[in-house]
């Protein structure tokens, strides 16, 4: 396969999405600590540095989303899990609508779809709630 370079940004009705190399690095910490409160620059910069090794070795796509109206990192979204027949559709995301989330899932899955037809899916996402997973279930 060709490089994961052009695979960015993305661009959504309310999201930018690009590389967590692309965002600031406090807002990325900020992110982590809403579910980590042990989260600091070394873990975030470890996890960045992680997650940026997967996209060179085409082994993921995770991108960082930002709200376009809010201009706040809201998260992290992609595929992961590449090399199996069953990537992981990823979504993990805070202070946004159950409609917000659902246009990510639903974006990260065609994305998906479009790329890697053949290969089927599973979902890692949160928060959930049985509405996503009506949505998931659909998909």
């Amino acid at each position: 396969m060709r490089s994961f370079e052009g695979l960015r940004p993305i661009i959504t009705e309310h999201f930018y999405m690009d590389w967590l190399t692309e965002f600031k690095l406090q807002s990325v910490i900020d992110f982590q600590k809403q579910q980590d409160e042990q989260a600091d620059i070394m873990s975030t910069s470890n996890f960045i540095n992680a997650i940026m090794n997967d996209v060179m070795s085409q082994k993921g796509l995770l991108w960082g989303v930002m709200d376009k109206d809010t201009k706040q990192f809201v998260g992290v979204a992609g595929i992961s899990n590449l090399q199996s027949d069953a990537p992981i559709v990823y979504v993990n995301v805070s202070n946004i609508s159950i409609n917000a989330e659902i246009e990510l899932i639903k974006r990260i899955a065609q994305f998906k779809h479009q790329y890697w037809p053949d290969k089927s899916s599973q979902f890692n996402v949160s928060p959930i709630n049985d509405e996503i997973k009506d949505v998931i279930n659909a998909l």
